[in-house]
């Protein structure tokens, strides 16, 4: 028996298993796994030792990294001994050919990487990570032919992802209307009722090709087909039939293309302390409600609110404490309000809420409410019990712009302050 059983390993965890008879590329591995998932990783050194510990233990993997070459399976026998348990494998060897290449691809592997230097650990992580998000993402695969969805259901289960699937256009826009979120979709052109090139310019009327990368796929035309898919709002296409290797490519990297632009965006519109809307976001969000509300579509009641005595509260326990009293009350005024209202850092200790809908007699009661939540907390910081209040102004009459409605709010928290602080003064 090898060093392939780990003490105190909960079972139950989702861990890497490494199989790989290196020492040096053991420790590598290990240690990056630790660094990146706070794992640690079942290790087996032969194929012997792989086959007991997938044998005899219940321990569950999300992924497992395989050596090609060991001493007792030279010719990658352990690759059909993983994924015969389910398991997707990651292959890492000193060489690959093309006949090597075609042969792991048949065999339903992840992906595999060349070990020629140092940096291939980062690559062997990334991959890791991807089938590890991979579990939160949807990809939607339309095509007529069961056999062709089939083939790309298969191949991105190995991925991870989750698949449906629909017969024609039509179908497909209706799971788009009843699924909350769906990551990616891949369609075939020539299909019954709705073709894949109308299919898109549909989805692009809600849809754009950042939130929803679309990838066409054909096996008739050329370079046409390309052309038109892309034109009418695709992101990508692949001509059939396609590599395996192709359509991961292009899936992953349509995929990281839109996590990273809605990374960005994300960073522009949230306050990088709290993780709320920021000044900019509110003013954005909220004038498209204010428009709503102008055209009669809904009602609006918006909030000023300030944490008093701030400057004190940094004075005393420093900046870093008020960091987290900053994010503490961001937090409680998430939680106070519902997803359909607008919550934004406004700058320094300000705050602003803008509420859809609610009703008149309810408004003293909610801001009241979350005054007191903010009030009665202990904020335990090291070794500091805190305690802060808020003044809340509340604009709940018409005004003529958003500005307007901040301008009222804002004379409604000075006389909040002005009246003695901690307090909710409205003007209805």
């Amino acid at each position: 028996m090898g060093d392939n059983v780990l003490i105190h390993q909960d079972v139950s965890e989702e861990t890497i298993l490494i199989v790989e008879d290196s020492r040096t590329m053991v420790s590598l591995l290990s240690r990056a796994i630790q660094k990146e998932f706070g794992l640690q990783a079942v290790i087996c050194r032969t194929y012997a030792e792989a086959q007991d510990q997938l044998q005899n233990s219940d321990q569950v993997y999300f992924a497992a990294l395989l050596d090609l070459n060991l001493p007792d399976a030279p010719n990658g026998e352990v690759v059909d001994l993983v994924t015969g348990k389910g398991i997707p494998a990651i292959v890492f060897t000193g060489e690959m050919s093309d006949d090597l290449r075609d042969i792991m691809w048949s065999k339903r592997i992840v992906d595999y990487v060349v070990k020629d230097n140092v940096d291939n650990i980062q690559q062997i992580m990334g991959i890791a990570r991807r089938l590890k998000g991979n579990k939160d993402l949807n990809v939607l695969v339309v095509d007529d032919s069961s056999t062709s969805r089939t083939v790309i259901k298969d191949l991105l289960k190995v991925w991870n992802f989750n698949v449906l699937e629909a017969t024609d256009g039509r179908e497909a826009l209706n799971i788009l209307a009843s699924h909350d979120k769906i990551n990616l979709l891949i369609t075939d052109y020539h299909m019954p009722k709705i073709n894949g090139i109308e299919l898109v310019k549909e989805v692009r009327r809600k849809f754009s090709k950042s939130r929803l990368p679309i990838i066409g796929i054909s096996g008739v035309g050329g370079a046409t087909t390309s052309a038109h898919f892309i034109k009418c709002g695709a992101n990508d296409y692949m001509h059939k039939p396609f590599l395996t290797e192709e359509l991961y490519c292009r899936v992953i990297s349509n995929i990281e293309t839109s996590e990273y632009i809605a990374a960005i965006k994300d960073l522009a519109e949230r306050d990088y302390l709290t993780g709320i809307f920021n000044r900019r976001s509110f003013f954005s969000y909220g004038s498209k409600l204010f428009s709503s509300h102008q055209r009669g579509q809904i009602e609006i009641v918006l909030a000023m609110i300030d944490i008093d005595c701030f400057k004190d509260c940094n004075d005393k326990y420093g900046h870093s404490a008020g960091d987290e009293v900053l994010k503490f009350v961001a937090e409680t005024l998430t939680d106070s309000f519902r997803d359909t209202d607008l919550v934004a850092r406004f700058g320094g200790e300000e705050f602003c809420v803008a509420c859809v809908d609610l009703a008149p007699e309810e408004i003293a009661t909610v801001f009241e409410e979350t005054r007191r939540a903010i009030e009665e907390a202990i904020i335990r910081i090291m070794d500091y019990k805190i305690r802060v209040s808020i003044s809340v102004g509340v604009c709940a009459q018409h005004a003529d712009s958003l500005d307007g409605m901040i301008k009222i709010a804002d004379e409604m928290l000075y006389q909040a302050k002005k009246n003695g602080r901690n307090q909710v003064c409205i003007a209805d």
